[in-house]
């Protein structure tokens, strides 16, 4: 999978997400973009924004599990 870091500035908290994710191999590769906002993408999905509060690791569960049931053939690629 991979995840996309959109920022304009790198919080704490981006930091951490970030580190959560490489500690867990969540990611097959984490990529760095300079942007307007702070948000991460997995898999075409937005799973974090800044003063957001879900879970980001669970979004990301959520993404693969989305991405699998989708090559099986069961849901429609609208999500």
């Amino acid at each position: 999978m991979i995840v996309e870091v959109i920022y304009n500035n790198i919080s704490l908290e981006m930091m951490e997400i970030i580190r959560e994710i490489k500690r867990k191999a969540l990611a097959s590769e984490i990529i760095f973009y300079k942007g307007k906002k702070n948000l991460i993408i997995a898999d075409n999905m937005k799973i974090w924004e800044e003063n957001d509060n879900k879970d980001p690791v669970e979004e990301i569960y959520d993404a693969k599990i989305i991405h699998l049931v989708k090559q099986m053939g069961k849901i429609p690629s609208i999500y």
